[in-house]
């Protein structure tokens, strides 16, 4: 369980570090999957599991773990469409606008893109013309920037992986 000091958090990291620096792949699995049958939603534990996997040269169980985290990701975030309307409705909209950057920031390729684009083309009017610099100074959050830094690395692995299998 994770104490409020993150400190087993950090311990899990450090202990799964070393067993990836060492080879010792097997080990930083078992670490990995521990963690998981505790907190199942631990990213951090997942990208663990991959590193791991890869390691032992299990490619096809790594591709399934990282689309599976894109997709927990990319899911989590459309909490900020549901945020941005909601703030949009109490016509709070700075923060409405806060939101939907958010949401487009980790969902850049979104099939909802445009429509948000729009209602936020809206919203600036409404608000006298705020700007995208504006709305970026205020737009991140410790969250959003470590799923930010996070989705990179995912897709980078995911395409390394295309490109071994041709």
């Amino acid at each position: 369980m994770k104490d409020k000091s993150g400190k087993d958090h950090e311990d899990f990291l450090s202990r799964a570090r070393n067993c990836l620096d060492h080879g010792l792949y097997r080990n930083a699995c078992e670490l990995a999957e521990m963690r998981l049958e505790i907190l199942p939603g631990d990213i951090e534990a997942r990208v663990i599991l991959c590193e791991a996997l890869w390691g032992m040269g299990r490619d096809e169980e790594v591709q399934e773990i990282l689309r599976e985290i894109e997709e927990i990701i990319l899911g989590y975030s459309e909490i900020y469409v549901r945020m941005g309307k909601i703030c949009e409705k109490r016509d709070l909209l700075p923060e409405a606008i806060l939101y939907y950057r958010r949401f487009i920031d980790l969902n850049p390729l979104s099939p909802l893109r445009a429509d948000i684009e729009q209602q936020l083309a809206f919203m600036r009017e409404k608000l006298g013309g705020t700007t995208k610099s504006e709305e970026a100074k205020t737009s991140a959050d410790p969250a959003t920037e470590h799923l930010l830094n996070v989705l990179p690395t995912l897709r980078k692995w995911l395409d390394n992986l295309d490109r071994s299998k041709r």
